[in-house]
């Protein structure tokens, strides 16, 4: 016999039918009826008819489903690194963790960086050095052959000598023999460093700053940063600790660069390279225009390149001479030797004999030593 013939004679046995049998299921209820009070019946008078069973009624009720308290969810460190991919089976709960952690993170640095900005726009100090900047209006009238020059004729012998290259060409190096991969002040930017770590000693022992490799987005980037903090130099050079005895020659670009008020403001003395001819001459103008706010003594200029064989050289010279009076510092002669020394990587200036050009040189150099030294005593008595 089955278990549904079972379920039946079950169902007539009590004067039902097993059409209302129903399967129990686990999420439902069954509540029986609640007792009714019995009320004792008066005594029979005849036998009792026997009483028809009453089918029970089922009544089912949903059961609500019971939430269990479940602790606050805590973020911890995932096991992901966050520098990696997440992976595809990383939990959403794990990738919230990592952007919760970034966040933190650049809130941190947004506060660092911050502070270090704060920081840094102190006022700075202008160097305790002697600060030397040659500069001009138009390229190829030998600055750089010049700055070199002065760094090695005026080197300290109680103090140190440095040459600072702020020209993106970069050409600074090749007048100390040095490569022209060796990193320079544009790495520190890169790198958020400061200068003294690009100090390279050359073996005239003189300590070479080269503006170091670069391309026109790091040009870019200089432009922006001298735009954006006008004390930017002066906080890079106090990276060098540069004491009252040192000096320092500044290489600068040509023209009227973001560099040129920064330079200005922390030079001793300013020395303005031209040519003696009409293309500088009607440029000269701008140059003495840049020059105008310095104090007097300050600036001198060089009028370089002159052509003793040719005639027109020499009257432009000296109009040059007579236009700029007491700025007037001397005339270099056109010396091809100068071109000869960088071309075969030797110094002019460690030559036997000096050339022509390396003998003003030294005269010119003879000059500001002398004002050096009075500008010293000056300091030192004020």
């Amino acid at each position: 016999m089955s278990q549904a013939d079972d379920i039946g004679n079950l169902f007539h046995r009590f004067g039902a039918s097993a059409d209302s049998y129903k399967e129990i299921n686990t999420e439902f209820e069954f509540l029986e009826p609640l007792p009714v009070a019995v009320v004792p019946a008066p005594p029979p008078t005849a036998a009792p008819a026997p009483a028809k069973p009453v089918a029970m009624s089922l009544v089912e009720t949903k059961r609500p489903p019971v939430l269990a308290a479940l602790p606050a969810p805590v973020l911890t460190a995932p096991s992901v690194d966050s520098n990696e991919d997440l992976s595809p089976g990383t939990s959403l709960r794990d990738r919230l963790a990592v952007v919760a952690r970034d966040r933190r993170a650049a809130a941190e640095e947004n506060n660092r960086r911050a502070l270090d900005n704060a920081l840094r726009a102190q006022p700075p100090q202008r160097p305790k050095a002697h600060v030397i900047v040659v500069m001009s209006a138009k390229g190829g009238v030998g600055k750089t052959t010049t700055a070199a020059s002065l760094g090695k004729l005026l080197k300290r012998t109680t103090g140190r000598t440095l040459v600072l290259d702020l020209d993106p060409q970069n050409a600074l190096l090749s007048h100390f023999n040095l490569p022209r991969s060796t990193p320079g002040i544009n790495q520190a930017r890169l790198q958020d460093a400061g200068w003294d770590g690009i100090r390279t000693l050359t073996e005239n022992g003189i300590e070479c700053l080269p503006f170091g490799p670069s391309n026109a987005a790091d040009v870019r980037a200089f432009d922006a940063q001298l735009a954006a903090n006008p004390a930017w130099l002066m906080q890079h050079l106090a990276t060098l600790e540069l004491g009252a005895d040192d000096l320092l020659v500044i290489d600068t670009a040509t023209g009227a660069t973001p560099w040129l008020h920064q330079v200005l403001g922390v030079a001793n003395q300013v020395i303005a390279l031209t040519l003696a001819d009409a293309a500088s001459y009607r440029v000269l103008d701008k140059l003495q225009a840049w020059l105008a706010p310095l104090r007097p003594g300050t600036c001198a200029f060089l009028v370089n390149q002159v052509d003793a064989q040719r005639p027109l050289s020499l009257d432009m010279a000296e109009v040059l001479r007579q236009q700029l009076g007491d700025r007037w510092l001397a005339a270099l002669p056109l010396d091809h030797q100068l071109d000869e020394a960088l071309a075969y990587e030797y110094d002019p200036l460690q030559q036997p004999l000096d050339s022509p050009a390396c003998q003003v040189l030294r005269a010119v150099a003879h000059d500001l030593a002398q004002r050096i030294e009075q500008y010293r005593e000056e300091t030192s008595a004020s």
